[in-house]
């Protein structure tokens, strides 16, 4: 499918993620984390056509690509850049409010810098098409063949209680479901309230590949849903998952554990980070294409994150809220590792002990899974129970002592109180709100929903959101009339479910919603 030009369109979409154990303890890479993607995603969208540049006439010689971004759920959203193909520089020339997005232009830097380095024939193909001199159009139009870029996302990345207000509808999933796919935000992008889904890592993401696929760099088969594990895809996806993490470390400012972006990448995964000296050489100001491949490349040995594939056991259903109160994930952040730093003889043991009990979460997982194909009757009985009865009823089942899988149920709730108590500790020890009294309050009303074996605080905590997981439909209705009916604080549910596939490129025809932008 094409948009206002002929020319083919590529579309890219990156998964958001949810932290289920690991947090504060991924950053460091003694430790790993369970981390969950999710089928709410971003999407990138790229074609080659005419963009004005007015005002940015044509020179003989000159080596420059207009690029025009635009990013529609938003008020003022859109950029145009000039990229250089001479010496691989970024310039913005004009926007909506003369403000820039540094995510999009670090990320449009480096990957028109690698496209420029990997493949420049196709640089000099954009080139000729795009120099009027060298068309049938006159020297003087406004006009020049460059790249027309759009980003949208799935509503659950923001919140929608401002938008459901104004239509007059309730805060609920029924009320979700009503709103357009990829529907306007109502506001800017640094005044939107995000769910806490890993917006700007999925984005860097999307577009990252995008741009890799659109110019032949990454064959768009390798991205594709169902296609088989082979040499060729892995690398493919680790080139995309290094820049990735690359240039959202380089609009940071700094290089973070890394989990958002390997799960925008791989999808759902137990997540060990990368060292973060692989990067050194690359950040900062007037670092060198060269430098910047070298740091990026897929055989650089540097890259030694561990990515173990994992899925949510059979009949496990997961549910995500947006709770209305804010917090500040980097001062949570620094404090508890200011704690781990001035306590280390107790921050050691408490880390040790976290990690243990995640470490259960994700053994109890596989351990599920492997029951249900073992025996599947047991494990459909056992969870056809749980799901009718309350958590901690569950040692009461007249055929507990009997059933394999009924036991590893019941681990699993005591092993997310066990999660949930170390979790509090450390937030009471660094001072830190990571499991508040609200949120605990919630959380505890939520674990007596007959049929809710998880209930807990995603990656860092706070104020801002929660995550359950149900043993079926009716405990997810129950879960959100709990949530709709909480007073204490403004709990909104989220359509966003687990998914396992991580970044792929989609059938242009499927997202008009998109297309219709270009």
């Amino acid at each position: 499918m094409t948009g206002t030009s002929n020319s083919p369109i590529t579309v890219a979409s990156a998964p958001g993620k949810v932290l289920i154990v690991g947090g504060y303890l991924v950053l460091d890479r003694n430790y790993s984390g369970l981390v969950v993607g999710t089928d709410a995603c971003l999407y990138a969208a790229v074609q080659t056509q005419a963009v004005d540049v007015a005002n940015r006439p044509y020179t003989p010689g000159d080596q420059k690509i207009p690029i025009s971004v635009l990013s529609p759920q938003f008020q003022s959203a859109w950029w145009k850049y000039l990229f250089d193909s001479k010496d691989n520089s970024l310039s913005q020339y004009a926007s909506a409010d003369n403000g820039e997005n540094p995510f999009v232009q670090v990320v449009i830097r480096v990957v028109m810098g690698l496209v420029n380095q990997l493949a420049p024939g196709k640089i000099q193909e954009l080139l000729s098409a795009a120099h009027p001199a060298l068309s049938s159009s006159s020297s003087s139009s406004s006009k020049r063949v460059g790249l027309k870029i759009v980003l949208s996302a799935d509503n659950d990345f923001y919140s929608q209680r401002e938008i459901l207000e104004k239509m007059g509808l309730s805060l609920g999933s029924e009320s979700l479901k009503k709103l357009p796919r990829m529907c306007e935000t109502g506001t800017t992008l640094r005044g939107v309230h995000k769910t806490g889904l890993g917006s700007s890592a999925a984005m860097v993401t999307s577009l990252v590949a995008a741009i890799l696929v659109h110019f032949g760099i990454i064959d768009q088969a390798d991205l594709q849903p169902g296609q088989a594990a082979s040499g060729k895809r892995g690398r493919s996806q680790q080139l995309i998952h290094n820049v990735a993490q690359y240039t959202h470390c380089l609009a940071q400012g700094k290089v973070g554990s890394g989990f958002d972006v390997s799960a925008a990448v791989y999808g759902s995964h137990v997540y060990r980070r990368f060292s973060p000296d692989v990067l050194d050489s690359a950040m900062g100001e007037n670092i060198g294409i060269d430098e910047i491949e070298q740091a990026i490349s897929p055989e650089n040995p540097g890259w030694n994150s561990d990515v173990t594939p994992v899925s949510i056991p059979p009949r496990f259903i997961l549910r995500l809220a947006d709770v209305d109160a804010g917090s500040n994930t980097p001062s949570m952040v620094r404090k508890v590792l200011q704690y781990q730093k001035s306590s280390p003889r107790e921050a050691t043991a408490l880390w040790s002990a976290l990690d243990a009990a995640n470490t259960n979460i994700r053994t109890l997982w596989d351990h599920l899974t492997a029951a249900a194909h073992a025996d599947s009757a047991d494990y459909n009985l056992a969870v056809d129970w749980c799901a009718t009865h309350k958590s901690s009823e569950w040692k009461n089942a007249p055929k507990f002592a009997e059933s394999p899988s009924h036991q590893l149920l019941v681990e699993l709730v005591e092993g997310i109180l066990r999660v949930r108590a170390l979790q509090r500790q450390l937030g009471d020890n660094a001072q830190v709100p990571i499991e508040p009294l609200e949120q605990t309050k919630l959380l505890d009303a939520c674990m007596e929903v007959p049929g809710v074996c998880m209930a807990a605080v995603p990656g860092a905590g706070g104020y801002d959101a929660i995550f359950c997981i149900t043993l079926g439909e009716a405990a997810s209705s129950a879960v959100a009339e709990l949530w709709l009916s909480w007073t204490e604080m403004s709990v909104g549910p989220l359509l966003a479910n687990q998914a396992s596939s991580g970044v792929r490129t989609l059938d242009p025809e499927l997202y008009p919603e998109i297309i219709s932008q270009l």
